[in-house]
């Protein structure tokens, strides 16, 4: 009898071949894009003047974003980390201002994480600078599994703001991401190649 793979199954598989052809990517050709990514973050930013944006601290091969938030704090956006805090339950992440040079510590998973400053409320972010494994036309998004971002903008999911901002590589790009009742829609994505609002 043949059996279709769940949901779960097929997240899973899709992630491992998306972080493999991530990490394949050539040196030269990673900062080339990074660097195209980071010059349309700017662009896309300076259309909107947000007041404050939620960023992320690149990890396992994600785009390389710190020279576009550099720019961002010296024209004086207000700017955000995500930090892993253990609950009942499930650990989540809340976020915490950061400015270029602040003190780091690294968290389990070995990601900078803003050290002493004020935590900063969700209902005042602009943008959030969503980091992802695969992405798709619609919006669709596959993170890490730990579904951190999907509970956090849960509350948020069918308002305009804070606008979810997807960050990766065209190669990432899949025609359809397996999705579940929980998984938060993209509103934007940016690549290498420009931005885009999806079409979800």
């Amino acid at each position: 009898m043949h059996i279709e793979p769940s949901q779960k199954d097929l997240k899973i598989r899709l992630r491992k071949e998306i972080r493999q052809k991530r990490a394949a990517i050539d040196p030269v050709q990673r900062r080339s894009w990074d660097a195209l990514i980071n010059t349309h973050f700017e662009h896309y930013t300076s259309r909107g003047s947000p007041r404050l944006v939620a960023a992320y601290t690149a990890f396992d091969g994600e785009p390389d974003i710190l020279p576009a938030l550099v720019k961002l704090a010296q024209q004086g956006t207000r700017l955000a980390l995500p930090v892993i805090q253990d609950s009942p339950g499930k650990a989540v992440i809340t976020f915490r201002e950061w400015v270029p040079d602040q003190e780091m510590e690294l968290n389990r998973y070995g990601i900078p994480e803003p050290v002493g400053s004020d935590e900063v409320r969700i209902t005042d972010m602009d943008l959030v600078m969503v980091p992802l494994v695969g992405w798709d036309r619609s919006g669709g998004r596959l993170g890490m599994g730990a579904s951190f971002y999907d509970r956090l903008l849960q509350p948020f999911a069918e308002l305009a703001k804070p606008e979810r901002i997807g960050i990766a590589y065209e190669l990432q790009k899949v025609p359809d991401i397996p999705r579940e009742p929980w998984d938060i829609r993209l509103h934007s994505v940016i690549t290498e190649n420009g931005w885009f609002t999806c079409e979800g």
